[in-house]
């Protein structure tokens, strides 16, 4: 049986973005090697055959021009995406007069490196998407609710619901959420503790009456607040901003399965 599996390889000098492509990617089923610079990422492209490489501009010794080229030279048909966090970058612009597949800048966007990858998996001959989850193939993607009036954190999470395939939908205060709730079925909503029209826990118990099978995650960057609610509610989870991925993931994968509204 052919191998499905994209192989991935991110070369960055920087171990934190190295550690956040191997978390990312990982998690969504892809094979994920890294490497610190340019010289280890010849030799791992010696020895094996990725579909996607990662690769940053601006490293130390082998910069990212000449890592690309020598891919190129081991894999002519490489998948190659250079990375880069300045604006005007002219290694970048000449690797992508060299052939570079396509380029992205820090900070990443969760949507774009999906859009990437999809790319691969259609390159690979793939008939569905890596980023479908085990419960995904032909199923119903489980409904989630994000409340929260920040929109920074709105955009985080509606760019990592996409990655992940999920159903949901993002609102910003307690009128239009309890509105919504009573038209739409949720089984999971990640819920503000601290809004400008409403108190969380009381917003909370609204949406429990519901929907009383949800699970409800409540998500604060207020660490005392949400001492003030242990006891007080039967919560299935809390969240601290600014939020780790697997965080996420956990209560995802919670309420993965095919959704039958109650």
């Amino acid at each position: 049986m052919a191998d499905t599996k994209i192989k991935v390889l991110v070369v960055d000098d920087e171990k934190i973005i190295r550690d956040f492509f191997a978390r990312l990617l990982s998690l969504q089923g892809l094979e994920v090697i890294e490497a610190e610079d340019g010289y280890k990422a010849a030799e791992l492209a010696k020895g094996n055959k990725f579909d996607l490489y990662f690769i940053d501009v601006r490293m130390p010794g082998m910069d990212g021009l000449e890592t690309f080229r020598q891919i190129r030279q081991i894999h002519p048909e490489a998948l190659v995406v250079m990375m880069t966090g300045y604006a005007l970058d002219n290694i970048l612009e000449q690797a992508q007069k060299e052939g570079a597949s396509g380029s992205i800048r820090k900070p990443f966007a969760i949507g774009e490196i999906k859009g990437i990858v999809e790319k691969a998996a259609q390159k690979k001959n793939k008939k569905s998407s890596p980023y479908q989850g085990e419960g995904g193939r032909g199923e119903e993607a489980a409904n989630t609710l994000v409340i929260d009036d920040d929109q920074a954190v709105l955009n985080f999470f509606g760019n990592f619901l996409k990655v992940k395939n999920q159903k949901y939908s993002l609102i910003n205060n307690a009128k239009d959420a309890l509105e919504l709730i009573q038209r739409e079925k949720f089984n999971l909503v990640f819920l503000d503790l601290v809004l400008k029209d409403a108190d969380g826990l009381e917003l909370y118990k609204k949406i429990k009456k519901i929907l009383p099978q949800a699970e409800i995650v409540i998500i604060t960057g207020y660490h005392d607040k949400a001492k003030e609610i242990e006891g007080k509610a039967d919560i299935s989870g809390l969240l601290y901003k600014p939020f780790e991925i697997e965080g996420i993931i956990k209560y995802i994968e919670k309420i993965t399965r095919p959704f039958t509204p109650k």
